[in-house]
């Protein structure tokens, strides 16, 4: 099935069940699951390469399209939130966000108060908060208002950072920033002048070269005949979709 699966958590659920009931594999696009960068940053967290993981924030901005039937939530959404959920391995417990819906005008127009707003009153910027009951934390921003296309994901743990930049070349999507260093701690008023703090070392992660959606149909393919479990199986869309709804 495409991203996101079905309109409702509803129509997603009855889909899990009767996959389940006529034991066929079910799979949900949610190809950013199969990327290498994802990937990678999945084996440096259960690696404890930034330790205990503390917040998560993901921007993911573009002009909108010039007609849709969804908002911006819907539309970029299932990115953020398929990528969140892989990466954590766990559901949050409490969802609440910020939204807008700003009128935006055709370039050029003369008189934008006698047209309609071509957003036609979609929600097209909006700030949304995740809590885990493990204690993660995570904002994603979710925007169709700039013409700078942003894909930009940085996970906060207790020993460094991983920064992961989707609209930088494969060599340098991934970054890891050792734990910070910082002497201002438990020091005197007169030692102002030898305060500093800094970034650990950065370290470039090497990626593997893959085409996302063809490994994603090989492990479609492969779960079928192995009967193997898939990442991006029903239940997975179905959590997507009722983080969707939770968050419109």
């Amino acid at each position: 099935m495409e991203k996101p699966f079905t309109s409702n958590s509803r129509d997603a659920a009855k889909l899990v069940r009767l996959a389940r009931s006529k034991k066929r594999k079910l799979a949900v696009g949610h190809v950013f699951q199969f990327a290498p960068a994802v990937r990678k940053i999945k084996s440096l967290i259960q690696e404890g390469a930034i330790g205990k993981i503390l917040h998560i924030t993901s921007t993911r901005i573009n002009l909108g399209p010039p007609k849709s039937e969804v908002d911006v939530i819907w539309d970029l959404g299932p990115h953020d939130f398929s990528i969140i959920l892989h990466l954590l391995n766990e559901k949050p417990f409490k969802v609440s966000s910020i939204k807008n819906s700003y009128t935006l005008n055709q370039p050029g127009e003369k008189n934008p108060l006698n047209k309609a707003p071509v957003n036609n009153g979609l929600v097209n910027n909006a700030h949304i908060y995740l809590t885990f009951k493990s204690g993660p934390t995570a904002h994603v921003h979710l925007s169709w208002l700039s013409s700078n296309k942003v894909r930009l994901m940085q996970i906060f743990g207790t020993e460094g950072t991983i920064i992961y930049d989707e609209m930088l070349a494969l060599d340098g999507k991934v970054k890891l920033l050792g734990k910070g260093k910082d002497n201002r701690l438990m020091v005197k008023d007169t030692d102002t002048s030898k305060l500093t703090y800094s970034t650990g070392e950065i370290k470039i992660i090497s990626l593997e070269q893959h085409e996302p959606l063809r490994m994603e149909c090989e492990e479609f393919i492969n779960s079928i005949i192995n009967n193997k479990p898939l990442v991006n199986d029903g239940e997975m869309g179905l959590k997507v979709v009722k983080l969707l709804e939770a968050s419109d």
